[in-house]
């Protein structure tokens, strides 16, 4: 199908008329003259004055004005719609995507950290304590003693002073080593133990470790108050009298004497 342009070229040549020619009767500047034969002409401000030259210059080649005019006018309406079809698509702004992932993220974190902090409690053994209830601190108090680690040794034929000289803690700094009865608790296993003297007065409160020893003079008769009886042995002057008591029994003030053995 012809266009509007081609259909002009087409009547101008079989008349044998130049575009000089045209412009001349017409008064038409030659650049409109060209642009009307090659379809250039925009739908403008300037469309109603192409018309009219288009109609003037359908009139003087003889052609059917009104329809070269009808189809100027869809012409131009279709190049408007392929104008339209190359308009620039609208970018997205990822500000926005950004925007709401971080807020996303942050949300997820505050939950995250309220949820490890306030409700889960992966740790829910319970722990015991060693002994029974006691009135006393279990924290280690040491009064009138001086404690000293050293291991202790197997033989039964240890002297007096050979004994308070190596025991991990002597109740009395002044003694009469030919006089003083010596009693020595030694710990198989760890085991909490405390002495009162005679006034009350805690001489030692403290979990004792496995083969710790304590020496003290016998008179001076300390309470002894121990979580478990089975793991103390007693010494007296350096000979084993044996254990203070059974395993696993609670020993509640308890007075050790000269004669004692078990």
């Amino acid at each position: 199908m012809k266009t509007v342009g081609q259909i002009l070229l087409i009547g101008r040549n079989s008349k044998n008329l130049s575009i000089s020619d045209i412009s001349i009767e017409l008064k038409i500047s030659k650049s409109i003259i060209i642009d009307l034969e090659n379809d250039d002409i925009k739908n403008n401000s300037d469309i109603i004055f192409h018309i009219g030259h288009l109609r003037s210059y359908s009139n003087f080649l003889d052609l059917d004005s009104d329809t070269i005019i009808k189809k100027f006018k869809e012409q131009v309406s279709f190049n408007i719609k392929e104008d339209k079809k190359n308009i620039t698509p609208i970018v997205e702004n990822n500000f926005f995507k950004i925007e709401k992932f971080f807020a996303a993220s942050l949300i997820l974190i505050i939950f995250t950290s309220f949820y490890f902090l306030f409700v889960d409690e992966r740790n829910n053994e319970i722990n015991f304590a060693l002994v029974p209830d006691i009135p006393e601190s279990l924290e280690p108090i040491v009064e009138k003693a001086n404690t000293f680690n050293n291991n202790y040794s197997k033989s039964n034929s240890l002297d007096k002073s050979n004994l308070i000289n190596n025991s991990s803690a002597i109740a009395s700094i002044e003694y009469d080593v030919d006089v003083a009865t010596i009693a020595t608790l030694k710990m198989l296993n760890p085991t909490w133990l405390q002495l009162r003297d005679e006034s009350n007065n805690i001489i030692l409160s403290k979990l004792m470790d496995k083969d710790e020893e304590f020496s003290y003079e016998l008179k001076l008769n300390y309470n002894i108050t121990a979580g478990n009886a089975g793991n103390i042995l007693v010494l007296i002057d350096g000979e084993v009298r044996g254990k203070i008591g059974k395993f696993g029994d609670i020993l509640d003030s308890f007075v050790l004497f000269k004669d004692f053995t078990n």
